[in-house]
């Protein structure tokens, strides 16, 4: 008996060792460190909005990502992505996106210029996707030390040029870094104060006339929420249930409410953008229709029908709504990655935009329910909520490109943290 006694004892030593074990093995894993390569990632994510021509326009962070990924490799001996299946299909996806637009390219007679800077752009796609896979997946500590270099290094360009900060700017230039860096400095504070400063910028943004920014925002706001008493992972009870409809509804409920207030300021541009937005994606569908295999290559060389067909369609649309300054466009591109790469380098060239909106919406689904809670949440959250309205609404160009390795690399390691998770 006393010997049973002392098993009993020795088992719950075991378990209470075993659970400090992993209670330490938390703490330093969220600890975010300060080390060499903390401060290789920081000062590569510095230059995000400094731009240098070379075919074409190219961030200097681009330039520094390889740098910083070859010495990780070798220095460090990372090679944790190389592991990941994942990795290895957006590799060869990539890579048939390239092949798309070469073969487009050729097919369409696009000139020179034209498909030097079409073939540069996705090629550095595929850098940025490589190295930043490899930085992410090493440490989560190094993307965030790296989006607190590109956001306090955005915000600093953006101030030093005299980039004015007003409702244009705001949606184009600052909103992102600004967030970004609020989520960086939230890492030392209380979580439920970061819900309400992620609301208070998405009502800001609503008032900046930044109306799917605000929705991001107020969305981000809301994941937090939810998470709040399910830090380790979602498990689905009434209590959440009822923190999701309410969420849904006080997000709701917001929305209607600014966008009325701000409606009478900016209705007429927003009724433009909306006008334009639309009978862009209808025609894009109709241009699509009429090759949906080989592209009409890079840039829109050989589309001039279907801009005629959109300035027919909006022209009267929108000068009804005070827009004067209507042309007729010698070529047309969908304002949407997955339209615009579908058509600019044809079937080929949209698989990967498809595949890369697939896997979104799983790290997505992973993010919210498995992910533990942590400070680089909301970060990986942001870049997958703002990727995926990218994908519809916004086209394939500037600095979109490193937005879209940096999702692609964050997709990589939420998918290994879930299949991890299951294994376990």
């Amino acid at each position: 008996m006393p010997q049973n006694n002392s098993m009993i004892l020795s088992s719950n030593k075991n378990s209470s060792a075993s659970v400090d074990v992993e209670k330490n093995y938390y703490l330093k894993v969220d600890r975010i460190g300060f080390g060499f390569f903390e401060i290789l990632a920081f000062f590569c994510g510095l230059p995000y909005f400094y731009t240098i021509n070379v075919f074409g326009e190219l961030y200097a962070t681009e330039l520094l990502l390889p740098v910083t990924a070859v010495i990780l490799v070798f220095f460090r001996g990372e090679r944790t992505v190389f592991k990941e299946k994942l990795f290895w299909m957006f590799l060869f996806s990539i890579i048939m996106m390239i092949v798309g637009y070469m073969v487009s390219d050729l097919m369409a007679g696009t000139s020179k210029s034209n498909y030097i800077r079409a073939w540069g752009r996705n090629i550095i796609l595929l850098s940025d996707f490589i190295s930043l896979s490899i930085i992410v997946a090493a440490n989560k500590k190094y993307a965030w030390w790296y989006v607190f270099g590109l956001a306090l290094g955005s915000i600093l360009y953006l101030r030093l040029t005299g980039v004015p900060f007003n409702n244009a700017y705001w949606k184009i230039e600052y909103s992102q870094p600004v967030l970004l860096l609020v989520f960086v400095v939230g890492n030392f504070l209380p979580n439920f104060l970061k819900v309400w400063l992620a609301v208070l910028i998405g009502v800001f943004s609503f008032y900046m006339d930044g109306r799917s920014f605000g929705v991001i925002c107020l969305l981000l706001a809301a994941m937090l929420w939810v998470r709040l008493g399910n830090q380790d992972g979602l498990r689905i009870s009434g209590k959440v249930l009822l923190n999701i409809a309410l969420s849904g509804a006080i997000l709701f409920s917001i929305v209607v409410s600014v966008l009325e207030q701000t409606d009478q300021e900016f209705s007429a541009r927003r009724e433009a953008s909306s006008l334009s937005r639309f009978a862009a994606i209808k025609i894009a569908l109709i241009a699509i229709g009429d090759s949906p295999i080989i592209g009409y290559g890079s840039w829109g060389e050989g589309t001039k029908k279907y801009a005629d067909m959109l300035y027919e369609q909006t022209v009267r649309e929108q000068r009804e709504v005070r827009q004067s300054n209507i042309r007729r466009g010698k070529s047309f591109l969908a304002h949407s990655q997955i339209l615009q790469s579908w058509m600019e380098g044809g079937i080929l060239a949209v698989q990967l935009f498809m595949f890369y909106g697939f896997q979104l919406l799983v790290a997505l689904k992973n993010l919210i329910t498995i992910r533990r809670l942590d400070y680089v949440y909301l970060i990986y959250g942001f870049f997958m909520l703002i990727s995926l309205w990218h994908l519809f609404m916004s086209p394939y160009s500037g600095n979109h490109r490193v937005n879209i390795a940096i999702a692609i690399a964050i997709i990589c390691a939420v998918n290994a943290g879930s299949i991890h998770k299951k294994q376990n």
